[in-house]
């Protein structure tokens, strides 16, 4: 037999079962004491058995009243957690993001982001996936993440980007390096260096940005290798004297063997993108680009 019963039904028996005194359970409930009787006969009613002994002395559960109050209580607190559940989710607070990123987006971006988002929201679960920008871009039209971080000079009219992140381009070279003991090294004092460099199909902006760093400074790189893991850079750099240019939040990695030096300045920025898709957009989504901003002046967070 289907019973409907009304969450308010339930809470009224339970305040009279735990208090055995209708007065009192009428008080708590900010109810009438007319009111709430009627609202356990109706209870008692819809179930179809007695759920108190009423006498004028005393107020008692029937077995059944008994064996019903902690499955009432439990639907009340079911019922309590799934509009919780829900009104965080419809705010955004909870929820599931799948993020696409380079590499080099952990160092310093995303942690920042993430700590913004744990202050906000801190039921809000991530799961990241390291891909290519246009490994990305195809997951962004799938449907298959939700935000990418990426370095693009691409634009597409379908996707939403919003630059979050701008740092300085250092100069990364061997220890022993001729250049090794200045502060500061010019981009033109590479030239005829063999020249270390992010593979086109892996980072297709950022490789040809810093070939354009080199071409601006007077002359053509003589690019010796070019890689695409960040690890793998600092390794070729310690072992086969390559130099390289690459973004200041690199140096969250220490490798012996590299050094790591400022460009005279006026140093040229690179920047990081968030990037989505805004037909797909979900509440808990909606928080973590609501939480971005400049990134760059977040001074909370320190990648290490």
């Amino acid at each position: 037999m289907n019973v409907a019963v009304e969450p308010r039904l339930l809470r009224t028996f339970c305040a009279v079962a735990e208090e055995l005194h209708f007065r009192r359970a009428a008080a708590r409930l900010g109810a009438t004491q007319s009111g709430v009787s009627q609202q356990v006969r109706d209870l008692e009613q819809r179930l179809g058995f007695p759920l108190f002994r009423r006498s004028n002395r005393r107020v008692e559960l029937t077995d059944g009243g008994r064996v019903f109050l902690p499955e009432a209580k439990e639907i009340l607190r079911r019922l309590a957690r799934a509009v919780d559940n829900a009104r965080a989710i419809q705010d955004g607070r909870r929820g599931d993001v799948t993020v696409g990123l380079i590499g080099a987006a952990t160092f310093e971006v995303m942690p920042r982001l993430i700590e913004r988002v744990r202050r906000r929201a801190p039921d809000l679960r991530f799961t990241f996936r390291e891909m290519t920008a246009q490994e990305q871009f195809h997951a962004l039209a799938e449907g298959a993440i939700d935000l990418g971080v990426m370095r693009s000079a691409r634009r597409f009219p379908d996707l939403r980007f919003e630059t979050v992140f701008r740092e300085p381009v250092i100069c990364l070279l061997p220890a022993a390096h001729r250049l090794a003991a200045r502060p500061r090294v010019a981009v033109a004092e590479l030239e005829a260096e063999p020249i270390l460099n992010l593979g086109r199909d892996y980072e297709p902006t950022a490789h040809d940005f810093y070939n354009q760093l080199y071409r601006a400074a007077g002359f053509e790189p003589r690019i010796d290798q070019e890689v695409s893991q960040i690890a793998t850079i600092l390794f070729v750099i310690a072992t086969t004297g390559c130099v390289a240019l690459g973004p200041r939040s690199f140096t969250t990695l220490q490798r012996a063997g590299v050094v790591y030096r400022d460009l005279v300045p006026p140093a040229p920025e690179v920047e990081t993108q968030l990037v989505w898709n805004p037909q797909r957009v979900s509440s808990a989504l909606e928080t973590v680009i609501g939480c971005a901003g400049d990134l760059t002046l977040d001074s909370t967070v320190s990648a290490t």
